[in-house]
């Protein structure tokens, strides 16, 4: 018996991989261009790189491309490689909240566009925290409130940031049911305890990334950093293919930033 008992928790530390088909090694584009509020924006960065197969961790990166956005004025604005593989930096953009851009990124030989507003957001308010009950016990809510402007359609994506979670909590809110009125977006996580530190990002987004990062955070249970059940297809095409595209979503967003340190 001790012998058989032996062999099954020895067995069960074999690793076993199952050999998964490649697909197609997608280019993939990270492109967020973020104007934080109090700052004057002209840093921007974004990122390229390919998909890796499932038990390769790190995504391989993307070297050689050109890289530029240009407003509706015509005025480019050129993101250079840094030092960094994949990474590409603009140290001279100028943001326009609803101002229009066209996102071109040529790797390869073949060039990838976007076009995007954008978009602006309101200051948050303030920041409060209470105790809360449930039936794992007492949990601490931090919660923070910012102002809807009245008689138009917005909409706001929240990022929860802290080194307690393995990785951000991110939250979509529609106005259409508080238009005009104060909003509320809160967490609440049991490992959030006195001294531990939250960021607190609002972001104002298009319609069409609202629905974009609704299915993102669907189909990966509310974590974008995990792979979805299927590739989820963004705004970034191929100019000499229609139905040819990059993986990521081109987005412009005004932010507001708050760091929070639980009392």
């Amino acid at each position: 018996m001790l012998l058989l008992l032996t062999f099954t928790f020895s067995a069960c530390e074999d690793v076993i991989e199952v050999d998964l088909p490649s697909g197609e090694a997608k280019i993939v584009i990270d492109a967020e261009i973020v104007w934080q509020k109090g700052t004057d924006g002209s840093v921007q960065s974004i990122k390229i790189s390919r998909m890796a197969d499932y038990y390769n961790p790190t995504p391989p990166k993307v070297s050689g491309a050109e890289v530029y956005v240009e407003n509706a004025a015509g005025e480019v604005f050129t993101f250079i490689e840094a030092a960094e593989p994949g990474l590409y930096i603009c140290s001279n953009f100028v943001p326009e909240l609803n101002g229009i851009y066209t996102l071109s990124v040529t790797v390869e030989g073949e060039t990838y566009t976007a076009t995007e507003t954008l978009i602006p957001v309101s200051e948050i308010n303030r920041v409060e925290q209470q105790v809360i009950q449930d039936i794992e016990g007492d949990n601490i809510e931090v919660a923070f409130y910012y102002d809807d402007p009245v008689n138009q359609a917005n909409l706001y994506l929240t990022e929860f940031d802290t080194d307690v979670l393995p990785y951000p909590e991110y939250e979509l809110t529609d106005d259409e049911f508080f238009n005009g009125n104060e909003i509320r977006n809160e967490i609440s996580e049991e490992d959030l305890l006195p001294g531990v530190a939250v960021e607190i990002t609002l972001r104002g987004v298009s319609r069409q990334f609202y629905n974009y990062m609704n299915l993102i955070l669907e189909t990966s249970s509310s974590n974008p950093f995990s792979t979805p059940s299927a590739n989820i297809r963004g705004n970034v095409v191929s100019q000499g293919n229609s139905q040819s595209y990059a993986l990521g979503y081109f987005r412009l967003c005004e932010s507001d930033r708050v760091m929070y340190v639980i009392e």
